[in-house]
């Protein structure tokens, strides 16, 4: 006999083609339907689809209900989190993944208690690196629709990740939505049937709900109606918490699986999607690492230097950052009132946390007793070593920078303006001669773990200009322009790079979910011919700048036409630093092309059969070739399983002697192209014009989204500028650590400095304000990790706030050294879960600690006392 485990729930898009204002009126409503159904116990169980933003949301407005959310979830009737938000896990980074799960599971806490199951059924695949996360926080059991490949076919299973955490996971293949047909129709025996479909289990998950759906009053007649009806097998309220202690009370051995699923086996995937609205991704990439690199580290050092705290504009941040990262919200397969709303909320939160950094920078230098012109600072518990290009204002144009040993300190200028500060007169004749110089510059840093440097500004005479080349090099790298194609060449290995970067334009006729080439294609493949070409070079950095335009279709008519009617004009800077292994990219273009996809190519030269990406706390390898790209029609799946594949930081080829790897900062696409896959193509950006689009190459049928309803969305088609960061570095081998090492040095730095003037009050919008000066504790070299071979996560207060929170993690196959922690006073060190609460303490009152080795993929968090 079966027993059929009926769980009532609601999937909550929190936006999609409607707002997210529209969605939380509905909610209201919706919630207090719910809880009618609650206390008139026409329903048992009620799951809020496992995110706690929409009650975040609805408890604002509606207090009154605290109370009666408090009872129910303690009696078990109402099932809470354990997100915040239902993640798109390809583009959300780790940390903001850890993050999200503690806003949820903490306000969860506050209300009575979260539901522990790794719940999300809609998310456009699932990470590899999930199963650790979940037992990071205490949860052991997961629940998810999409991505499973065609080989793996039991919907019970254990899923694992590469350092040995393991959930025990059930896949409702037919979605969470499928229980609407006891509902809606008669036919109760296939119903049973359809989820009973390879599991060997007498206990079988019926989810009913869906998107947005309204409470079924009438939910336990249509229970008693089907087991009237059906044979073998026997309805009843449940929830998922009890369904999986029954489920595994079974006894059952079932399959262990590990891996990445993404997959369009029962549903669509939509890989394409992780190129959608770069403009979204690139805002919330960069919010994330001004929040986990930046805020928080700067945060915890000023906390411990006598300035405290701002915790809750943090935890605020965090929420948007976890709205924005949605699945929905984050792909961008949304209307342009939701895209552009989801826009304006990132571009809110960040200038709340350049704000709360560029507070904290100039509390802590005019605190100075040192008083220094100019500071720069490590938050960080590591060494930093890096090129800074920084903004100078002064009353005179040139000057020398130095140090606490009266030492010059070598800089290159990059550019010098001129302001004035002056009253303003209608008549600028009129004004007052108050100049002053804004000078940016290249300048070398090396800072040990939390400390800082001071520098004095002197005035003299002249400076050295930055020579004008025909080539730019370091002592590993030489780049040069010949004949319109970049030529690369590795100096310390010979090898040399014939047409190293590249570009491919190509029309692009999917939508919002997917890219899909135009029916009628006419791919472009670019180069520099007709540039302009400006190459520099100084005693810290040397630059290549590219100023050009290419012609392009402009819209799918011009390209069935093969007609090139429209001017895209693009500069690019390549940056190379005297010491560094790695090429700095810049890139702008004045999008005025529609439907198309414009993709930087790197060509390597390294033929391979796999490329190798970032997850959230590791590395995948995949497969440049989907193994079922031949076959997909034919096994069912519901689109193309193209080769296109979601990075959050890097993308990278390899072999024994060479590696070659782009780290990005907000470009989330790759794909490994070229008749031997020997090129690395980043997709840049893409424009599309329609929500969803049916029948279209590589995903036919119905349109995704809205199936009935063509949704225009104009926006996307990202008629604007756009910007583009990222490096290229180069090396003899893969290491993982190394490469996320340089990311974290060579993207998230670069604005911890401050100069102490008064000449320019606009050097941020705060500077213009007040701010008293405090009298700051002794710090210098608070806290050093030394040694160690992992990647370090975060660094931030501890969530009471009276010490560090330090996680790290080991991305490589093998055992890693944890390094050595030194403490400039004596501290307790103890081993932290993902939610920050202590599990053990390591040792008491010690001035250095030994981190233990780190095995593959783990993750470890520490409390610093």
């Amino acid at each position: 006999m079966k027993k059929v485990h009926v769980i009532a729930h609601t999937h909550w898009d929190y936006e999609w083609y409607f707002s997210r204002q529209e969605a939380r009126v509905q909610f209201a409503y919706h919630m207090n339907e719910v809880l009618e159904a609650l206390k008139s116990h026409q329903l048992e169980y009620y799951m809020l689809d496992g995110q706690m933003a929409i009650v975040d949301d609805y408890l604002q407005t509606n207090p009154d209900k605290k109370d009666a959310i408090k009872k129910y979830n303690r009696a078990g009737r109402l099932l809470l989190g354990p997100w915040y938000t239902q993640i798109d896990e390809f583009t959300t980074s780790g940390e903001s993944a850890v993050r999200n799960l503690q806003l949820g599971m903490n306000l969860a806490n506050e209300l009575g208690e979260p539901m522990k199951i790794g719940y999300l059924p809609d998310s456009f695949g699932q990470s590899q690196d999930m199963p650790k996360i979940y037992n990071g926080f205490g949860i052991h059991n997961a629940v998810f629709w999409r991505g499973l490949p065609y080989e793996n076919k039991a919907r019970e299973f254990k899923w694992r990740s590469n350092d040995g955490s393991e959930v025990y996971t059930v896949n409702i293949k037919n979605g969470y939505y499928v229980g609407g047909e006891l509902i809606n129709c008669q036919n109760y025996q296939q119903l049973i049937n359809k989820i009973a479909t390879d599991s060997l289990h007498q206990n079988l998950a019926l989810p009913v709900g869906g998107d947005q759906r309204a409470v079924d009053f009438n939910l336990k007649d249509k229970i008693e109606d089907a087991n009237r009806n059906v044979k073998n097998a026997y309805l009843k309220e449940s929830s998922y918490p009890q369904f999986f202690r029954e489920l595994k009370s079974e006894g059952r051995i079932v399959p262990a699986y590990q891996g990445e699923y993404v997959d369009p086996s029962v549903s669509k995937i939509h890989r394409g999607i992780y190129s959608s609205r770069y403009d979204l991704k690139q805002v919330y990439d960069r919010l994330e690492r001004i929040l986990t690199y930046q805020v928080e580290p700067l945060m915890a050092y000023a906390k411990f230097r006598g300035i405290a705290s701002q915790i809750g504009i943090v935890k605020d941040l965090w929420k948007t950052v976890a709205r924005g990262q949605a699945h929905d919200s984050a792909g961008g397969c949304n209307s342009d009132k939701t895209n552009n709303d989801i826009f304006h909320r990132g571009i809110v939160a960040l200038q709340i946390a350049n704000a709360v950094r560029d507070y904290l920078l100039r509390k802590l230098s005019i605190s100075d007793s040192n008083h220094a012109d100019l500071y720069f600072y490590n938050p960080l518990p590591l060494r930093v070593q890096r090129v800074n290009e920084v903004e100078i204002s002064t009353s005179f144009p040139y000057f020398d920078l130095i140090d606490e040993d009266g030492n010059k300190v070598e800089y290159d200028v990059l550019n010098q303006r001129v302001e004035n500060a002056a009253l303003l007169r209608r008549n600028h004749t009129e004004m007052e001669d108050e100049k002053y110089y804004v000078t940016q510059i290249a300048v070398r840093i090396d800072l040990k773990g939390t400390s800082l440097r001071r520098m004095q500004i002197k005035e003299k005479q002249q400076h050295s200009e930055m020579k004008k080349v025909q080539k730019i090099q370091n002592n590993r790298l030489k780049i040069e322009m010949i004949d319109g194609k970049l030529q690369l060449k590795d100096i310390k290995s010979g090898k040399s790079y014939s047409n190293f970067l590249t570009f491919i334009d190509q029309g692009d006729e999917g939508d919002n979910y997917d890219y899909s080439p135009a029916y009628n294609d006419w791919q472009l493949n670019l180069n520099f011919n007709g540039v302009a070409v400006k190459c520099t070079a100084g005693k810290v950095v040397s630059k290549m700048q590219i100023r050009g335009s290419w012609q392009l279709p402009s819209d799918l008519e011009a390209r069935k036409n093969r007609v090139k009617n429209e001017k895209l004009k693009y500069f690019v800077e390549l940056t190379l630093d005297k010491e560094s292994p790695q090429i700095g990219f810049k890139m702008k273009v004045k999008n005025t092309v529609k439907d198309h996809r414009l993709r930087l190519v790197i060509n390597a030269d390294l033929p391979s059969e796999y490329s190798y990406a970032d997850t959230q706390f590791g590395v995948i390898q995949r497969d440049v070739v989907d193994p079922h790209l031949t076959n997909w029609k034919e096994i069912g799946y519901h689109e193309e399983p193209t080769a296109l594949r979601p990075m959050l930081h890097f993308a990278n080829l390899h072999n024994d002697q060479r590696s070659i790897t782009f780290l990005t900062h907000g470009m989330k696409s790759y794909e490994v192209i070229g008749e031997n896959f020997d090129q690395l193509a980043i997709t840049l950006y893409r424009s599309v014009g329609f929500l969803g689009r049916p029948d279209m190459k590589r995903r036919p049928g119905d349109a995704s989204g809205l199936e009935r309803h063509e949704t225009p969305t104009p926006d996307s088609q990202l008629q604007k500028e756009l910007t583009f960061d990222g490096e290229i570095l180069l090396d003899k081998r893969f290491d993982p650590r190394k490469i996320q090492q340089q990311y974290l040095v060579h993207t998230t730095q670069n604005e911890l400095y401050y100069q102490c003037q008064e000449i320019n009050r606009y050097v941020t919008p705060l500077e213009y304000f007040s701010c008293n000066p405090v009298k700051l504790k002794s710090f210098k070299n608070e806290v050093d990790l030394q040694d160690s071979e992992c990647v370090l996560s975060s660094w931030k207060l501890t969530t009471d706030e009276t010490g560090y929170e330090l996680r790290i993690y080991n991305p490589n196959s093998n055992l890693c050294k944890g390094g050595r922690l030194i403490f400039k006073s004596p501290k307790t060190v103890a081993k932290l879960d993902l939610n920050g609460k202590i599990k053990e303490v390591l040792a008491s009152d010690v001035s250095s600690y030994d981190i233990l080795d780190v095995e593959k993929g783990k993750i470890i968090t520490l409390g610093i006392f």
